[in-house]
């Protein structure tokens, strides 16, 4: 009798492990199937943002309510809360930075003077957006702003007489990443959101550029794209000070650029954290085709995103 009761006490566990590991298992499947990419693809002189599923299954065009840019959208950016999207257009005249609701309704304009805007990034409240804004439109410097998502209390927070590229709000919306060539070479710093305390992340490799940085979730590392001297481009990781650097593609499929030119190197790539941080999808080129890649940010599993025609670049990674 009592190896009965203990037989079906035995049973009761085992069944209670299974549900709670099957449990475990669905939730974990349906969180990871909510995951959404926005990226730019570029056909011929045309720029969209379209967006894809985590495992590249599931492919639809992001389409903007209002308006009509023979130029298109890109450089998609998403809030906290996934209720809107910034992004870069050209409707407006000349590139500037615009918004609407995360199903392409209720755009608008958030930069409107004669300069060019770019790479726009929100802060974690929403209300804020960083971005790069070039000078006389094509030529001149590009220096970063912010300014609020009416278009109000816009602000410079770089002034130096190097470009500055490339603004990326941390998790906490206290810390601002970008790329800058002002030190020599095209480097990675740090910044306070008001523009104070800007400072190099000290590196240990002897790069041409350092481009693309993004912040994983928990604010504590930084995911980029180094370009070589040899101009061949690699994914790296590191902790916030530089240290921990660690490269997860390691050359494997030898990724490359055509050439070292600046424009391509801040809006032509692009890194994204997944939202739980265990991986990254990246934009480079391979055999002069831009493509979107997928990695385990212990640099296992590597595969290709989406096959499209055209170059796609500027991931944003969001559930």
């Amino acid at each position: 009798m009592n190896s009965i009761k203990s037989s079906i006490k035995t049973c009761i566990v085992i069944i209670l492990i299974l549900n709670i590991t099957t449990t475990t298992f669905a939730q974990s499947k349906n969180e990871k199937a909510d995951y959404k990419i926005y990226f730019s693809l570029r056909e011929n002189e045309n720029k969209n943002i379209h967006i894809v599923s985590y495992n590249g299954k599931d492919f639809e065009n992001f389409k903007v309510k209002k308006g009509n840019s023979s130029r298109g959208e890109n450089q998609p950016a998403i809030s906290n809360d996934g209720k809107k999207i910034a992004f870069n257009t050209y409707q407006f005249g000349g590139w500037k930075i615009a918004a609407a609701n995360i199903d392409g309704t209720g755009i608008k304009q958030i930069t409107n003077s004669r300069n060019y805007s770019y790479n726009p990034s929100f802060s974690k409240n929403g209300q804020w957006i960083v971005y790069t804004e070039k000078e006389n439109g094509r030529t001149g410097t590009r220096d970063i702003y912010k300014v609020r998502i009416d278009g109000k209390n816009k602000k410079r927070l770089t002034q130096k007489s190097k470009n500055n590229y490339l603004p990326s709000f941390s998790p906490d919306g206290s810390k601002i990443v970008f790329m800058s060539p002002r030190e020599g070479g095209y480097k990675l710093y740090i910044m306070n959101s008001d523009g104070s305390n800007q400072a190099r992340i000290p590196e240990k490799t002897k790069a041409y550029a350092y481009t693309s940085p993004s912040w994983s979730p928990d604010g504590k590392q930084i995911a980029f794209i180094s370009v070589s001297q040899e101009a061949v481009l690699d994914l790296f990781i590191m902790n916030t000070d530089g240290s921990n650097i660690r490269n997860l593609t390691n050359n494997k499929d030898k990724f490359e650029i055509t050439q070292n030119n600046v424009d391509e190197l801040s809006y032509m790539y692009g890194t994204s954290w997944s939202p739980d941080g265990k991986t990254i999808v990246f934009a480079l080129k391979k055999n002069g085709k831009q493509k979107l890649y997928t990695i385990n940010t212990d640099g296992s599993n590597l595969k290709a995103l989406v096959n499209t025609k055209g170059n796609q670049f500027n991931p944003y990674w969001v559930k």
